[in-house]
Order: C-alpha cells, then structure tokens, then sequence
C-alpha cells in the first residue's frame, strides 16, 4: 500500500467516525436547552453551552442522544444487517424504537411510524405502509437528522447510491419533495467530505451545484442560497423546519472557525437546538474530522450507558440505543458500505485494512439483533 494510500485512509476513517461523533454530540448539547429562548440561554450559559452534562430539557444523561440520534442507530443497525438499504428492514427498525416508548418524538415521524407499527400488527409489509400513513404536506427536518448513517454507509459507494438512498428513507417518514431532495444534498455532500472533498467552499458550491442539477426544490435551493450571507432570522419561527437546519448547517460550515464553536453557535439559538445541532455537527464532523470534536464530548459519549438499573438514570433506554462504541459503529458502516460495492475504494485500489479495523470494534450493545425487527420479508421495497 502506497503512503499516500494509507494517509487518505487514515483520514477518511477520521471524518466517517467525527461525522458520527459529530451528530451525537450535537444531538446531545443540544438537548440541554432544547426549545429555550436564546435570551434564557445566554442567561443560563454566559460562555455558551459548552460541556455535556446530565440534565438538561428531558433530563438525560451527558452525551445521551434524543430522537434524532436514536434513529439514526436504528438504521445504521438495519444497514448493518442488510449490507444494503433495505426499505421493509428500516421501516421494522423504526418500528421497532417506536416499540421502546422513546421520551421524545417529532409529530411528523410519529404519524408514518404508527402506521407502521398497524402493519406490523397485522402481518403486513411496514414500508408501504410508514409511505402511505406519511405526512405528505410536512417539511419538518426529521428525516434530515438521521440521515448521517447513508452517508458514512455510501461514502464508498458514491453520489448516486447515497441520494437514491436518503431520498427512499425520506419517503418513510418526510416524503415532501423538499425532504427528500434535502436530504440527497446533505446526504451526498457529508458522503464527499468523508471521501476527502474538506474545502468548506468548495463543498458548499458543489452541494449548490448538485442542487441545481437535481432541480431541487425552492427550500432546498434557497436554504443553501442563504446560508452564505448568514444564519436563517428565526429559529423559533416554524421550529423544526427543514429549512431552517439545513441553511444553519452550511451557515456554521462556511463561517465557524471550528466545529466546537459552529455548535456552541447554534445551539445558542435555542428552539430545535438538537436537531439543529445534530445536523450541522455530522457535517462539520465529515470536514474537519474526529479530532475536531472536544474531547470531553467524545468521552460524555463513550461512557453514557442509560441502563434502567443504574442509579441517577432518568430515562432508562435499551442498549442498542445507547451512543457507545461509536467509533466502532462509525468504521463499521464505512466498511460495510464498501463490501457492498465490492471491496473497490473510489480510486480503485483495495483498502484491506478497513475490515480489519472495523472488527477490531466490540459492537456488542447490538448484540445481533433488535426485539421486533424479525425478518423483513414483504416487498422490501414542530415538528420532526
């Protein structure tokens, strides 16, 4: 293996771990002053929010995720079993954390799961039914916020894989044009920053472009658009708006000085701070790399095990819900995802090392398995 070789595979298992730490630890800070004001905010933290804590607006353990990080395991977990997206094997994992009674859900995925959950009931294929029981009219950023998992997946598998497969786990949830084509861009911009495309400008103009091409629809267009000149006006105005999350992102990825301070910076907004936060943090992950995630976060992570017979545990939550082993989790799909487009790197050499690193991972919170997934069978075709 050439030096080069080995340096650009360093890095690129760098960004696929900081875009995954980079949405638990957005998620998790900002949970702590989830739909506070930024005048309450400012008042609580004078510097800024800018340690992971237990707390917060659900109570919950430093560096515990919320919805938006809880489903993103739930179909990174799918994509493991399947090597592949397998639309009736995301729909039953969905399902499935539905099954665990999570403490927070955004109206919008709660309509499609539930109509999941009736399929599943009655022997029935989940995904057309989470399709047809969708919020076709909502815009919400709940399918945007989990998305990060195609995207570390896909890295290896290219642009046209990872859109076709945002846009299908929108469909699940979001099927909103703007959803969907939201989640294309982002899903296929954080997939080229983890290949190595890290010049912020550069990757901003190529998410533009790729819009442009797609015909993408207005809020995607004018989200990315806006997001040069500054951050969107309200945070709290249509709170949960794709719009809003999307042009933050690229907001803090084009002015930020540093990850830290991109996620400080929104989360300071207060409103939808952690799904805002998530988002934004899984893109400046995938630029700028594990290394740039404080290291205090990294380790309210690592070690935040929500176990219901733990003292101080408030919300208790199964331990395939739980953010450790995250780096593991994160070399694990990159690996994966290149099995599946057979064992070729992007410049067409063989990276051997990827598996074997990825092994070397205990992904043992998963244990094999999730209590009511079974198997996928069928045709395996405010506001979340």
């Amino acid at each position: 293996m050439s030096l080069r070789k080995m340096v650009m595979d360093k890095g690129e298992r760098a960004r696929a771990i900081g875009c995954w730490y980079g949405q638990l630890t957005g998620d998790a800070l900002g949970s702590l002053v989830e739909f506070k004001t930024p005048a309450d905010i400012a008042a609580a933290y004078p510097g800024g929010v800018r340690e992971l804590h237990d707390g917060g607006t659900f109570d919950t353990l430093a560096g515990q995720p919320t919805d938006d990080s809880e489903m993103a395991l739930a179909l990174s977990w799918s994509l493991l079993d399947e090597g592949d997206f397998v639309d009736e094997s995301v729909a039953r994992h969905y399902v499935s954390w539905f099954a665990t009674d999570p403490f927070d859900i955004g109206n919008t995925v709660r309509t499609a799961v539930e109509a999941g959950q009736r399929a599943l009931e009655n022997e029935e294929d989940v995904a057309p039914a989470m399709r047809n029981g969708a919020n076709q009219a909502s815009q919400a950023n709940g399918a945007l916020m989990r998305v990060s998992p195609i995207a570390i997946f896909g890295a290896r598998r290219g642009d046209e894989w990872v859109a076709r497969a945002a846009m299908d786990d929108a469909l699940l949830t979001h099927p909103h044009p703007a959803c969907r084509q939201a989640n294309a861009v982002f899903a296929v911009t954080l997939a080229r920053a983890i290949r190595g495309e890290t010049d912020p400008r550069a990757l901003y103009a190529s998410a533009q472009d790729y819009a442009a091409r797609m015909d993408a629809h207005p809020v995607v267009r004018g989200a990315l658009r806006d997001a040069e000149d500054g951050p969107p006006r309200d945070f709290s105005d249509k709170m949960g708006w794709v719009r809003v999350a999307l042009q933050n992102a690229f907001h803090v990825l084009l002015h930020a000085p540093s990850l830290e301070e991109g996620l400080v910076e929104t989360v300071s907004r207060g409103a939808d701070s952690d799904t805002n936060a998530a988002i934004a943090g899984a893109l400046m992950g995938a630029v700028y790399g594990v290394s740039a995630v404080p290291a205090q976060w990294r380790a309210a992570v690592d070690s935040c095990e929500p176990d219901e017979d733990e003292e101080g545990v408030q919300r208790p939550r199964p331990s395939w819900l739980w953010p450790t082993g995250a780096e593991g989790l994160a070399l694990s799909l990159l690996a994966s995802g290149e099995e599946v487009s057979g064992g070729s790197h992007p410049e067409g050499d063989d990276d051997p090392d990827a598996d074997a690193e990825a092994d070397e991972h205990d992904l043992e919170a998963y244990a094999g398995g999730i209590p009511g997934v079974g198997e996928t069978g069928g045709s395996g075709g405010d506001d979340e």
